[in-house]
């Protein structure tokens, strides 16, 4: 009886496992692929105002870095005065042109049960004598060269720190298991 309970026992724990793990967000990081690679580490110059959030639920799991920053070339910026109604976000501080933001890691996010992916590049500003540890989702793949399997299918808008859209296409990997 005491065998038949143990192997029930490790069925049931082998199945929650498998189970978390399938679900689980995955990450990665992009610090060696372009074009983060060109960016982390260094600090930057918002050439233009960028607005800091707070998100009831964030759509990073990094609580290192528990703001979002955004703009109005952002493709979700659209949607901020909605979400502000809505009570899932809340608006922290407004940073003007000139503010300095320290470019930290970026960090390729996907969902255990989409399997979507998400992009993501952290940093520091410091403004009025407060510091904001924030992320900025950077990054989307274009559907149409993803489904031919054409492996340079991101692309990415135009950060606030950039002076011109960069049009070229990018690889990056599916985020790891652990």
């Amino acid at each position: 009886m005491g065998i038949i309970v143990s192997v029930v026992f490790v069925v049931i724990a082998g199945f929650i496992f498998i189970l978390y793990a399938t679900i689980k967000t995955k990450s990665t990081s992009l610090r060696k692929y372009e074009p983060f690679k060109e960016w982390v580490g260094k600090s930057v110059v918002l050439n233009k105002e960028a607005v800091l959030f707070k998100e009831k639920i964030p759509g990073n799991t990094n609580g290192e870095y528990p703001y979002m920053l955004m703009d109005s070339l952002h493709p979700r910026w659209q949607y901020m005065d909605e979400e502000k109604s809505a009570g899932n976000i809340e608006e922290i501080v407004a940073f003007p042109a000139g503010t300095a933001l320290k470019l930290e890691k970026a960090i390729q996010y996907t969902n255990g049960v989409s399997g979507s992916s998400s992009p993501w590049i952290f940093g520091t500003v410091s403004s009025n004598g407060n510091t904001y540890k924030t992320g900025y989702q950077w990054g989307t793949r274009d559907l149409e060269k993803n489904f031919y399997q054409i492996e340079k299918c991101w692309k990415f808008h135009q950060a606030p720190w950039q002076d011109k859209t960069d049009t070229t296409f990018y690889a990056l990997p599916t985020a790891e298991f652990w």
